[in-house]
């Protein structure tokens, strides 16, 4: 897999027969991983300029940023598991030069262009210079955009209870049949009600995607329940170890981060503060309670 670090530009064509273009974003990838950021100014620009084609534009330039995330949890749980992520769930550089080739509609892929990164670089910085140069010099740059895809106290909260609940485990259909999903969680277990923990990575996924990892997380908690039948469900918890976005920011973020406090079941943590959980899990007895024929039969059937 190559691996050498690059930057691709993204630009809305309004008008493809004039080939005029307006650049709105930027990815850069630095050799382990992505990171994007789409100007608001500019998106709403071009989209002033090709009002009959915003629903177009939009859901064009959402795709791509879906893409970029998927490979960022994809690398997440690579990193929880300590195995190397799936090549073939990765968005690798021969992807992106596809679309560099092919993306010839109205939101497109420029060719990528090689970034010489060393080992003192600060990858934050190479990305907001890149930004501001190529991009907009104007919109306030995320501060600390490239952080550790999976931080410490996450990993010591798995170290910690590994050897008495389920961690790094995918729930799936095959697991409990009223599942329309996958959904991983960093530790689930039980001891008359359940506990367990999600990682939710504001500052990594996009506000369409955060709302999915909620809604799913709601949905299965409630199924755990319904079908391993605790003797205590209402003290039931899945903590989201989700940290609080910077209002001045991201006003979008913050007001999701701020609407997901009220969910009986679902408990928002900082994740910092991860270790709380390994210390309510030993404090309560939880233990493994899946089935682990189903459960690896599903993990044979989700890798394939």
């Amino acid at each position: 897999m190559n691996t050498t670090p690059f930057y691709t530009l993204l630009r809305v064509v309004p008008n493809p027969a004039s080939g005029e273009a307006v650049v709105v974003g930027l990815v850069l990838f630095d050799g382990t991983r992505h990171e994007m950021q789409v100007s608001t100014l500019k998106l709403r620009l071009a989209v002033l300029l090709a009002k009959q084609a915003e629903t177009t534009i939009r859901y064009a330039v959402r795709q791509i940023e879906a893409r970029v995330e998927a490979d960022t949890t994809v690398r997440r749980q690579a990193l929880l598991t300590g195995s190397l992520p799936e090549s073939s769930r990765l968005m690798n550089r021969a992807d992106w030069e596809y679309l560099a080739r092919y993306s010839n509609g109205m939101v497109r892929v420029d060719s990528l262009m090689n970034v010489a990164l060393f080992p003192d670089d600060d990858v934050t910085t190479v990305f907001n210079q890149l930004y501001a140069n190529l991009v907009d010099a104007n919109e306030p740059l995320k501060p600390n955009r490239v952080k550790p895809l999976v931080k410490g106290a996450v990993r010591t909260l798995i170290q910690r209870v590994k050897s008495t609940v389920h961690t790094n485990v995918k729930l799936t259909p095959k697991l409990l049949p009223d599942l329309f999903f996958n959904l991983n969680l960093d530790c689930v277990g039980m001891n008359g009600s359940l506990i367990g923990a999600h990682s939710l990575p504001i500052d990594q996924l996009g506000i369409d995607t955060l709302q999915q990892h909620f809604s799913e997380c709601r949905f299965a908690i409630k199924s755990l329940s319904e079908h391993y039948r605790p003797h205590k469900p209402q003290s039931n918890v899945l903590y989201l170890l989700a940290d609080e976005p910077d209002e001045q920011v991201d006003a979008d973020k913050h007001k999701f981060w701020r609407a997901i406090q009220g969910e009986p079941m679902l408990k928002v943590l900082p994740t910092d503060e991860a270790e709380l959980i390994a210390d309510q899990i030993e404090r309560t007895g939880a233990k493994m309670f899946l089935n682990r024929n189903l459960l690896q039969t599903a993990e044979l059937e989700t890798a394939d």
